[in-house]
Order: C-alpha cells, then sequence, then structure tokens
C-alpha cells in the first residue's frame, strides 16, 4: 500500500490509489484527450486532498476558494495553473472517476464559471504502468 494512503482520512480510502505513483510515467502514457463536465467533478473540491503546513489531507479545495488569504500557497498554484493542460483521472472502481492529478485545474475551471475540462482518463489497466 502506498504512503499516502496509509494515511488517507476515510472520506479518501476507495478515491485515491493505494499505491504510490509516478507523475512522469502518468504524463507519459498515450491516451486520448477528452472534456469531462466540471460539474461531474465538482464533489471532489469537498474533499480534503491538499497539505496544510505539514499536515497531509489537511485542506480542501473548496476551503481554499473560501479563505484564499489562509490557504495562499494553494490560491496561487490554482490561479498559476494551466487550463491547457488536462487533468487526469483514474478509474478507481468500474465507471467511477476521479482525480489522480489536476485538482488545481479543476478548481481554477470551476472558479472561472468553465462548464467542461479538458482530461486524460487513466483506466484501471493502464494503473499498473504508472506504480513505483
Amino acid at each position: 500500500m502506498g504512503r499516502f494512503a496509509l494515511k488517507a482520512p476515510p472520506e479518501l480510502v476507495g478515491i485515491i490509489l493505494d499505491f504510490d505513483w509516478d507523475r512522469e510515467r502518468l504524463h507519459a502514457l498515450e491516451l486520448p484527450v477528452d472534456e469531462v463536465a466540471v460539474c461531474e467533478l465538482r464533489w471532489q473540491l469537498d474533499l480534503r486532498w491538499w497539505k496544510h503546513d505539514d499536515r497531509h489531507f489537511a485542506v480542501a479545495p473548496n476551503e481554499v476558494r473560501t479563505d484564499p488569504i489562509r490557504y495562499h500557497v494553494h490560491w496561487q498554484r490554482t490561479h498559476a495553473a494551466q487550463l491547457t493542460f488536462p487533468i487526469h483521472l483514474a478509474e478507481t472502481t468500474p465507471a467511477r472517476w476521479t482525480i489522480l492529478d489536476g485538482v488545481h485545474r479543476l478548481l481554477k475551471a470551476d472558479v472561472l464559471g468553465h462548464s467542461r475540462i479538458r482530461a486524460v482518463r487513466v483506466p484501471s489497466t493502464k494503473l499498473a504502468s504508472i506504480a513505483l
């Protein structure tokens, strides 16, 4: 089991991968880029994905949205995020797509009122290729 999955709060069990993975391997996958409705992914903006101070899984994107001064590091990352680069979604259970990479991009798209976001769907059959 991955080091982050071991520390994950109950709300993220079954959502985040239970193994460590490599971002370079993820970005090297040759998979089609599609568009996904932001509203289909918006529920994930209430999950505590991000580190704050020294605590992992301490803050949710919507908390950053409502208190950008307190969470200025994530707010700055959100505004700097490039929406031309697709988010990556993992098929964590059949037909359930959760964010693997790109939470800041999703938050930015939502803040800006975008209805769709560019996305790469990583099927469960490809997950082993990004594992460490």
